[in-house]
């Protein structure tokens, strides 16, 4: 049975996805207020073994390695698909698929 993941980037860190133990299954976009506020990454896990690397973008850290283990994990993306469209409820807070 596959597992998924649901990572985001944000304007202060960027979720590296290129990953060969990770395969980007869709893709989100979450606006409000017209703003891009985050992007959300349905993955589907190749090796459970694997790490994921966060970067950050407009503050001042070191990258950070975060085992896959610490995520949560879903057995179907419609699980993740019903998360983040609770956050589309009007006409300032949207939800676009991209991929």
């Amino acid at each position: 049975m596959s597992e998924y993941i649901l990572v985001s980037t944000t304007e202060r860190y960027k979720t590296v996805t290129d990953n060969p133990n990770l395969e980007k299954v869709a893709e989100y976009n979450y606006y409000f207020f017209g703003k891009k506020k985050t992007t959300f990454e349905i993955c589907k896990i190749l090796n459970p073994d694997t790490r994921i690397l966060i970067q950050y973008v407009s503050e001042v850290f070191p990258d950070n390695s975060i085992p896959l283990k610490v995520f949560p994990k879903f057995e179907t993306t419609a699980e993740i698909e019903k998360e983040i469209n609770e956050l589309d409820i009007d006409q300032d807070s949207k939800i676009v698929k991209v991929y």
